[in-house]
């Protein structure tokens, strides 16, 4: 007899919990391994990685067929009805409809080595006034270890795959614990390992260390997540039944029956969701470039982005769709009042941060990499693409969970049209700049779409008042950030470390003072509803007084 399980709010509420301890520690890994990459690194070994890291991502969006986000659906909903062997076997199916993808996929890539070489010496090649020694290394390495590169792409691709699948089972499950805690290592572990292979050894075996360390890593999580799902399936009652070999085979005599109903339907929109998503990023973009500088500048800048973006949203990490489903559920208050609690604090967070950023920027990229200063355009135009972004989809979260699929859909394919029809003009008149305003505005219409439709079907409405006192606390905020901005002082030649500890122990102080500017302006305006400010003073945080006078 097995034990019985939580309730759906008890398991909802504890996955929150766990997305909110862990989202901190693991973005302060990605920020750490990246600044040892932007300065250890060449650029075009930083450009080489972002290259490889983004071709996985490619043919890892073309390989996962929308099935990672299906099964955490599907799988229990095929437990309840037919048992854990039910359960078992649309693992087994769809596990091994991707290996046969995934096949394809590599025989493709090794037939391609050739223009696969040279496409990477055709942007080492460019231009050499540019770190023309590290560009010969490079070239050198891409000549002697292309083979590696595919292969490294091809086991990325599989241990990719594979780990998605378990941890959707994970998730289908609300082992929300063990999912975080893998997911962290799964984070930590490629940084770690990549920060190691940098700094332990030498300069022309870092990119080589690097790539086996971005192999090894998601392996080790791969173990991880395999075993936790083997104790989640002995822990639950074990049925007796065919071997794994039986139901693979049987399924593939029918696939039809092999897969619930709805499955592939399901799996469809959410191809689509997560193909438009990669094709409106740099990582795609990246790949039309002609240099691989730009690439590296790109790469840099919409990392930085976002990293700021994923800082700021670090209190809402597994919040909104608990949040609409329960409000779904009529377990109390409405679809819009918890969007607009959403978007509050939302635009709470990203408009000060954004222009912050946006203000700070150059200075900030000098204290990162003063060979990446020239990222600081990018980082200008990405900001209010990606931040504005982030605020206009919580629309389509409210829009998901009430099954207006037709909506997202439609959602989706703006973006991917607004991509195709800007690339061919934004490029070519604004080389850098305009390919990340070509996928930062095609997320953009999207995100206005959802809204939009959001307000018609769902009765959303946006909190204009409250837009007004943030975003005029946030004009006061840039008028003494730019003025007290002019005070700090950028060495005209090598910029040496004790320089940018200086510029960063500067910014630090000025973002202090721009953020209790804003604060005392938003209260002299109005401060947060009634409502916010009743939750966060319920919140258990540090200097609770000070925070109870500031709003």
């Amino acid at each position: 007899m097995t034990a019985q399980r939580p309730s759906l709010a008890t398991q909802v509420s504890r996955a929150v919990l766990w997305n909110a301890l862990f989202a901190p520690l693991r973005l302060l890994t990605e920020v750490i391994a990246t600044l040892v990459k932007l300065n250890q690194l060449s650029q075009a070994g930083f450009g080489l990685l972002a290259l490889v890291r983004g071709a996985s991502n490619l043919f890892g969006t073309a390989l996962d067929l929308g099935i990672a986000r299906a099964l955490p659906k599907y799988i229990p909903e095929t437990e309840r009805a037919g048992g854990m062997r039910a359960a078992r076997r649309l693992f087994l199916m769809v596990a091994t409809i991707q290996l046969a993808i995934l096949l394809v996929i590599a025989v493709g890539l090794a037939l391609a080595h050739r223009q696969i070489e040279a496409y990477l010496q055709g942007l080492l090649g460019g231009e050499v006034t540019v770190e023309a020694a590290a560009r010969a290394e490079l070239s050198q390495f891409v000549a002697e270890f292309h083979w590696l590169i595919i292969a490294a792409i091809v086991i990325l691709l599989g241990l990719g795959a594979l780990y998605d699948l378990l941890m959707a089972v994970l998730s289908s499950f609300f082992r929300q614990k063990a999912w975080n805690s893998i997911a962290l290592a799964a984070g930590l572990l490629p940084q770690v390992l990549v920060v190691v292979a940098i700094l332990a050894l030498p300069d022309r075996w870092d990119i080589l260390g690097v790539l086996v360390a971005m192999v090894v890593a998601p392996a080790i999580a791969v173990a991880l997540a395999g075993w936790q799902v083997w104790r989640l399936q002995a822990g639950i009652a074990h049925e007796s039944g065919s071997s794994v070999w039986t139901d693979v085979r049987d399924g593939l005599r029918d696939l039809r029956q092999a897969l619930p109903n709805g499955f592939v339907r399901y799996a469809a929109v959410s191809y689509l969701m997560t193909a438009t998503d990669f094709i409106a990023s740099f990582e795609f973009v990246n790949f039309f470039n002609s240099d691989i500088r730009d690439v590296s500048l790109l790469a840099a800048g919409a990392l930085l982005v976002r990293m700021a973006l994923s800082y700021l949203y670090t209190p809402l990490v597994g919040v909104q769709v608990p949040l609409f489903t329960r409000v779904r559920q009529g377990e109390g208050g409405t679809t819009n009042g918890a969007y607009q609690s959403l978007v509050r604090l939302q635009l709470l967070l990203m408009i000060p941060g954004g222009v912050g950023l946006i203000l700070l920027a150059a200075p900030g990229l000098l204290v990162i990499s003063p060979q990446y200063l020239d990222a600081a355009p990018i980082v200008w135009v990405l900001t209010p693409c990606l931040f504005s972004e982030s605020i206009l989809t919580t629309a389509h979260n409210a829009l998901m969970v009430n099954e207006r699929l037709r909506v997202v859909i439609a959602a989706r394919l703006i973006a991917l049209l607004t991509v195709v029809a800007l690339a061919w003009w934004l490029p070519l008149q604004f080389g850098l700049i305009g390919m990340a305003l070509t996928f930062g505005l095609a997320r953009v219409a999207a995100g206005l779409w959802v809204t939009v439709a959001g307000m018609r079907l769902l009765g959303l409405r946006w909190p204009g008042r409250f837009t007004l006192r943030v975003s005029a606390a946030t004009a006061v905020m840039g008028v003494v950030v730019t003025g007290l901005r002019a005070f700090i002082v950028l060495p005209a030649g090598t910029v040496d470390l004790m320089s940018r500890l200086g510029i960063a122990l500067q910014l630090v102080m000025l973002a202090g003072i721009g953020a209790l500017v804003f604060l005392l302006t938003l209260r002299l305006l109005g401060g947060l509803d009634p409502a916010d400010r009743a939750h966060v003073l319920k919140w258990r945080l540090p200097l609770q007084g000070v925070i109870r006078r500031l709003l």
